[in-house]
């Protein structure tokens, strides 16, 4: 049950759903609430069928072209601790400038690429899943988490104006930042998972 919390907060985290909701807000502004709601609806099952579709094929090509699970791992520990620092810092990709020019179908982008879809969580559904250590069972384990993430982002979309009435702009960043510093810390845990080992007894915490 821990890998499963574990997986569950760090996919929640990675794609932040609070990131999201200016973006959304921006990009969704002349539509009526039913629009607002498809475009919410479409955008997670897009992000999904990306994540699934590399949980299920991304280790398998990565191996096709000589990338070990290790490495994979220490390179999306790096692209999370980027990501992390930059919501801490206040540097959230996919903000005002992709949100105030959106072009064709805002559902595939920037909602479901690069907000919910992007670096960050590609590098951690492809990282969770190692084909020669984790059976089917729980990879399909996975497969749920991820689902049920995407089910609360999609709660988060569809109350987004709500959210941001509540809390407004500063609760808005309040809570990016602490996602952004959990992001952080799991990423530098998997230095410490990858590396501590290699150092001896004593280190890995």
């Amino acid at each position: 049950m821990n890998y499963i919390s574990s997986e569950f907060i760090l996919l929640l985290v990675t794609i932040n759903p609070f990131a999201s909701v200016p973006v959304f807000l921006s990009v969704t502004a002349r539509m009526t609430p039913a629009e607002r709601n498809r475009t919410a609806i479409r955008a997670c099952l897009i992000a999904s069928v990306i994540l699934l579709f590399l949980l299920a094929f991304g280790q398998l090509f990565l191996e096709k072209i000589g990338v070990t699970l290790p490495a994979l791992r220490i390179a999306g520990a790096l692209v999370l601790l980027i990501l992390g620092l930059r919501m801490v810092f206040g540097e959230v990709p996919g903000g005002n400038d992709e949100a105030d020019a959106p072009a064709g179908d805002v559902a595939v982008f920037p909602l479901a690429m690069p907000m919910l879809a992007g670096g960050g969580s590609i590098a951690a559904i492809v990282a969770m899943t190692d084909h020669r250590v984790n059976s089917v069972a729980e990879q399909a384990v996975t497969a749920v988490v991820m689902l049920v993430v995407m089910a609360v982002i999609f709660a988060v979309l569809r109350s987004a104006e709500a959210i941001q009435k509540a809390i407004g702009d500063t609760g808005t960043n309040v809570m990016s930042r602490i996602m952004g510093l959990v992001l952080a810390a799991l990423a530098v845990q998997t230095f410490f998972s990858v590396f501590g080992p290699l150092l001896g007894p004593g280190v890995y915490p």
